[in-house]
């Protein structure tokens, strides 16, 4: 007899194309992003993080990574890490119980948007503590595609994607790169780093058509379902934020200095061969 975890393997196995999972990864980060409490914002949160340094005004100006080390913010940023993931957890317990135990309906889309919704909230914590600039652009109601390739990035390395840590140095405001202007000069598709973005929203769409059929199961279990979605949350939750901040601290200790961007027509022909 199946398990749901082989259910779940042959539903992404048989199922999505590449193309519809980066379909799927985009339209979902477009919906999410439009949930209360998801965007952060770099002044407030920073200013509380730093309430008590007396360099507060230069960190706000400049970000933290040009006052502390790589290995202080590493602290910090495993402590933000551990804070979120109790929260996550405790809401996740209360969403995954029914809203009426006698009647059980299949049902995992709220709950798989709030769990991206929360990685995302925790992958901006851990940016701006590393000196990335504000992510959402204020007073914008459509997500704009900086952002965009931002998010992706930020969760493919949350969930280990490979090349997802190059493609957040490539793009990184401490390293130098303008990802707003290099999105408005070429189409998204023509930037060098554009397979690395394809290969990292695929996975983050897999794991939310995983996620999705995972919910729907537990869903289905009152009382029992609550329990196993808040230890899932924790169990996948602190790992993600550990990978994030890794790669940040990586991109401080000089790990990608030495990256080699492709040309643009090669990535074509990357492009071109993944497609076929």
């Amino acid at each position: 007899m199946a398990t749901s975890k082989d259910f779940t393997s042959a539903k992404i196995a048989d199922g999505p194309t590449e193309q519809k999972l980066y379909d799927t990864a985009l339209s979902t980060i477009s919906a999410v992003t439009k949930l209360p409490l998801v965007k952060v914002n770099r002044e407030k949160f920073l200013s509380r993080q730093f309430a008590n340094s007396p360099h507060l005004e230069h960190i706000l100006a400049h970000g933290p990574q040009s006052v502390y080390t790589a290995e202080a913010l590493q602290k910090k940023a495993h402590k933000i890490v551990r804070s979120n993931t109790t929260k996550t957890a405790v809401t996740s317990f209360v969403s995954g119980l029914p809203t009426n135990p006698l009647v059980m309906v299949p049902a995992g889309g709220a709950e798989v948007a709030q769990y991206f919704g929360f990685a995302i909230h925790m992958a901006q914590q851990i940016a701006y503590l590393f000196g990335e600039d504000e992510l959402f652009t204020t007073g914008r109601e459509n997500v704009p595609e900086e952002a965009k390739v931002r998010i992706l990035a930020y969760l493919g390395a949350m969930f280990g994607a490979s090349g997802a840590a190059a493609l957040i140095a490539q793009t990184s405001k401490v390293l130098g790169q303008n990802v707003g202007k290099k999105v408005a000069a070429q189409a998204l598709t023509k930037t060098a780093w554009y397979p690395l973005l394809k290969k990292s929203a695929a996975l983050v769409g897999q794991k939310i058509t995983k996620k999705t059929v995972e919910k729907t199961i537990i869903k289905a279990v009152p009382v029992v379902g609550g329990v196993v979605s808040s230890g899932l949350t924790v169990l996948t939750f602190r790992p993600m934020g550990y990978r994030l901040t890794e790669v940040f601290v990586g991109i401080m200790n000089g790990a990608f200095d030495d990256e080699l961007e492709l040309k643009p027509e090669f990535a074509d022909t990357v492009e071109a061969r993944d497609q076929t």
